[in-house]
């Protein structure tokens, strides 16, 4: 019995050792990519006749307001990412473009520096803004990056914004994938 008992217990050791080699080297020491972390795929985004879909690290709800507004929103502690749209007979890409920037100029945000420029989105005309700026967070500057961008789709202009830390390396991961990628 002393035999089977010595036995047993380096057996024990012997399959311990290989269960945690295993695991670390599953879990890849703690090394994750966000590819691994989130699950990547495009959302469907409708309104009136507007149909795009948008790359999200996931899905997103969804809520319609009594005016018609149809939002999309998912968030995580690293990110955030909104879509909205607005029928085109009420406002252009243009002008809704401009009340981002107008609504942080109002609000308790610090140093805000914001960038806009003409680009593309479904192979038709769109503008990206682009804001960095400091959220007071408990008495404490965080920087936040936002990045919008603002087309129209068959009578539909829609606002998709990402928002992140640049300090946050998961965060900027996460939205350098998935910005922009609308189809």
């Amino acid at each position: 019995t002393l035999f089977r008992s010595d036995s047993m217990k380096r057996m024990r050791k012997f399959l311990m050792t290989i269960l945690a080699a295993s695991t670390i080297l599953m879990t890849g020491c703690g090394n994750t990519s966000v590819l691994e972390e989130y699950s990547f795929g495009y959302t469907q985004l409708k309104s009136g006749n507007s149909e795009v879909y948008l790359m999200s690290p996931m899905e997103m709800g969804k809520s319609q307001n009594n005016d018609g507004t149809v939002l999309y929103g998912a968030n995580d502690s690293h990110w955030w990412m909104a879509a909205e749209s607005r029928p085109a007979s009420e406002i252009t890409v243009q002008q809704w473009a401009e009340k981002p920037i107008s609504l942080l100029e109002q609000t308790h945000y610090s140093d805000l520096q914001t960038k806009v420029s003409e680009t593309t989105v479904l192979d038709r005309p769109a503008t990206e803004v682009r804001c960095t700026f400091n959220l007071n967070v408990q008495g404490h500057a965080v920087q936040m990056v936002g990045q919008s961008l603002f087309f129209e789709d068959n009578g539909q202009i829609w606002d998709i914004t990402y928002l992140y830390n640049p300090a946050d390396p998961v965060g900027k991961e996460v939205i350098d994938h998935v910005f922009g990628q609308i189809k």
